[in-house]
């Protein structure tokens, strides 16, 4: 048995600017970009749309059909989501669905097809492939996140750029640049592919989103293609400002209830768990240094798609059973990240977890307890952790100490709420 531990639980302020006029700054900002622009009424427009949880995904998607429609243009939507969705049109299609794309309540389509076509060769050896079904739009427009990536690092890394390149180039475009990234620079491949696409596409522009540290939006840009290139690091560097760390540099069992690729595409963000260059060993760049993971379960929006459960050390059989391996394995290997689908440690409790991990430390782990990667503020730690996370943050309210106990079956007795 775990020798017992008292935990508390823990509220955060994080750094939380935020955008109070979603709406009206759109609409501006389209107004300013779509008026030095070749639309024309009667246009097509394929508005591309990932597969990640972005803050008000729906709303931003409804907003940026009705500025389309009322111009007179007839938008449709394109999963730009590289493999995701079991790189099928049916499940690229429904992963929009999960995510609350509402499309028939807009008069739009959704045209899911996974046909590319080849756009060019860069430089650096990158064949570029292009949806076919955006391409035969009269015009694209992206929108996408701006934010630190889960594995690579410089100056270009989650954005409209990647969108374009990797999630537009659907899973034949995913698989060549992820390929490649092995020994060249992502942000050398990037450019150079959306170099190639805005050269033979019509991509008018996109919408690039920052979100602060609750995941609520904190700003909004609304950028030409021609100027992606130029002010995607400067959002880049904003984005990450305002990300939310945990509050802790030294973690000995870092425990999440729930992965899921709507919360990153690691499915844990590895810039928050401190396993952004290796899959089980905390670099010296990395926020944190978090000796073990145990994951608990996964999304119902990820729908079984497990990418990122290989980075963990523990598990348990419900987490399992929610898997699809055959999504999970296409998806890590269109990545070149296979090790990311790989089966942790699979135990029967929470309790069996806390033993095995206090025989492997040597002693009761310090432990931080969280719902996922992107909920921060609310969260649980060893009562040990107090005095060290006291002298690195402010604004923290503590609940009084309790003992860690587990029910009959093993499961944790205390619970993290859903935001």
């Amino acid at each position: 048995m775990p020798t017992p531990q008292r935990l508390l639980e823990l509220r955060r302020s994080l750094p939380t600017p935020e955008l109070t006029d979603v709406a009206g700054t759109i609409s501006e900002q389209m107004e300013t970009l779509l008026g030095d622009s070749a639309l024309r009424p009667g246009d097509t427009v394929a508005i591309a749309v990932g597969s990640r949880g972005i803050a008000q995904l729906p709303f931003l998607i409804e907003t940026l059909v009705c500025e389309f429609q009322r111009r007179g243009a007839r938008p449709f939507l394109v999963p730009a989501m590289g493999s995701h969705g079991g790189a099928t049109p049916a499940g690229q299609a429904q992963v929009l669905r999960n995510l609350g794309i509402a499309a028939h309540n807009w008069q739009v389509e959704i045209r899911a097809d996974m046909e590319t076509v080849l756009l060019g060769t860069t430089p650096l050896g990158l064949p570029v492939h292009f949806s076919r079904e955006a391409l035969q739009a009269d015009h694209v427009f992206l929108c996408n996140r701006v934010k630190p990536h889960t594995r690579f690092t410089g100056p270009i890394q989650s954005g409209l750029m990647k969108m374009l390149v990797i999630g537009l180039g659907k899973q034949a475009g995913a698989a060549a640049c992820h390929r490649l990234a092995h020994h060249i620079p992502f942000e050398q491949l990037v450019i150079q592919g959306t170099e190639t696409i805005l050269g033979r596409a019509p991509v008018l522009g996109g919408l690039a989103v920052i979100e602060n540290a609750r995941e609520h939006i904190a700003n909004i840009a609304a950028i030409s293609a021609r100027d992606f290139i130029q002010r995607e690091p400067d959002l880049l560097i904003q984005a990450e400002s305002l990300m939310s760390r945990l509050p802790l540099e030294q973690i000995d069992l870092l425990i999440i209830d729930e992965l899921g690729k709507e919360i990153s595409g690691s499915g844990m963000d590895t810039n928050v768990v401190g396993r952004k260059e290796n899959d089980h060993v905390s670099g010296k760049r990395d926020w944190c240094q978090t000796r073990l993971i145990y994951v608990r379960g996964l999304t119902a929006a990820t729908a079984g798609n497990a990418t990122g459960l290989g980075m963990a050390e523990f598990t348990r059989p419900e987490a399992v059973a929610e898997v699809d391996w055959q999504k999970t394995a296409l998806n890590c290997i269109t990545a070149g990240h296979p090790t990311a689908a790989m089966c942790p440690i699979v135990l029967g409790s929470d309790a069996a977890v806390l033993d095995a991990a206090e025989s492997i430390l040597g002693q009761p782990p310090r432990l931080v307890h969280i719902r996922n990667t992107l909920q921060l503020e609310h969260l649980f730690v060893s009562q040990a952790c107090q005095a060290e996370i006291d002298t690195r943050e402010s604004g923290l309210t503590w609940g009084l100490p309790f003992p860690l106990t587990c029910d009959a079956r093993g499961h944790f007795t205390h619970r993290l709420q859903k935001n």
